[in-house]
């Protein structure tokens, strides 16, 4: 893996390692409102990103979380400092710090290998207070090799990342709780929905057949606050059972969907303007909502559809006249049945 970056100022990088075979050992899950409790792998990571500013004067870890199988991780980078410092070969040199730390009895090893980066020693200080001889732990820490690495570009992105790392806790618990409403179901088929079309969906399936579908489309021409009416209006209808069909793409959309989420008892369908992966992961907002069954996010777009904005305005053209189709649809099935 390669990044080709402009190597001046500050760069925040978010670095996702994962545990080789996905094994759950560095932390558990306790409730959607507190931190994973870390286990004694979890705790030596925790000391080694602690570490890492301490080795690396131009690195900062800002925000982090230790899941059970993975850790997230924010990488402050300030290229004035350094300016040929690797992110990549900085999470390399923590996996192998961490990895060093533990024999392959399992047992804490006080002197790790004089070749890794001096983390280590730095690490090992910080868990001085912390015991670890307990012989019934046999696994050793062991790293999948390739990790994932996203250089944040605007503040948006960075506030949207440092949400996603503080939520992934609840994220798991919920996607654990209600595995079935996390499922993509491919090619469905119900009499609202255009048959040719491919649809896919994920989240309650039971709301496309409510006869109260309503389309919305809140046009970037005005500005949220010229929207605040219908939007009042809108959410005062979802409590009569008012179901709201929408890209939520927009300022005004998205000022929507805030208050939809806040709103008790409020349902809505999300249609997304490109095609559903067998394997999507929703945001930590949206699974939120897809763990309470109050949520439905709909693709219309076939598997293989391409993504670039170049095409988006076509793409979101398509989903919002597949939406209104829709919700005339349910009103005329509605009026019939």
């Amino acid at each position: 893996m390669k990044l080709k970056i402009k190597n001046t100022g500050m760069k925040f990088f978010f670095i996702t390692l994962t545990i080789e075979g996905r094994e759950k050992i560095l932390s558990k899950l306790i409730s959607e409102q507190s931190r994973p409790a870390l286990t004694h792998y979890g705790e030596v990571v925790k000391a080694t990103l602690i570490a890492m500013h301490g080795e690396f004067p131009c690195v900062t870890i800002s925000d982090f979380v230790i899941m059970p199988d993975h850790l997230h991780f924010i990488m402050i980078v300030d290229y004035s400092k350094n300016r040929f410092f690797s992110p990549l070969w900085a999470a390399h040199r923590l996996m192998d710090a961490t990895e060093a730390i533990w024999g392959t009895n399992g047992d804490f090893a006080p002197e790790p290998q004089k070749a890794l980066a001096e983390a280590i020693t730095l690490a090992h200080k910080n868990l001085g207070s912390l015991t670890i001889s307990n012989r019934s732990l046999t696994t050793a820490i062991k790293w999948n090799r390739h990790c994932y690495i996203e250089l944040s570009f605007d503040s948006q992105q960075l506030k949207t990342i440092r949400r996603y790392i503080r939520l992934n806790p609840a994220r798991a618990i919920w996607k654990a709780s209600h595995p079935n409403r996390f499922i993509c179901f491919s090619n469905i088929k119900h009499p609202i929905l255009d048959p040719s079309r491919s649809w896919d969906a994920m989240g309650n399936l039971t709301l496309l057949g409510s006869p109260f579908l309503h389309h919305v489309r809140l046009t970037m021409s005005k500005t949220t606050k010229e929207h605040s009416l219908e939007i009042n209006k809108i959410i005062n209808q979802t409590q009569q059972g008012l179901i709201p069909v929408c890209g939520f793409i927009s300022p005004g959309e998205k000022e929507l969907l805030r208050h939809l989420k806040a709103t008790p008892n409020a349902r809505f369908i999300k249609i997304i303007p490109f095609a559903l992966p067998p394997h999507y992961d929703p945001s930590a907002e949206d699974s939120r909502e897809l763990a309470a069954d109050r949520m439905l996010i709909l693709s219309g777009f076939p598997q293989g559809t391409i993504d670039t904005r170049q095409n988006l305005r076509t793409r979101c053209n398509i989903m919002n006249n597949l939406a209104a189709k829709l919700c005339t649809n349910a009103q005329i099935l509605g009026t019939t049945q």
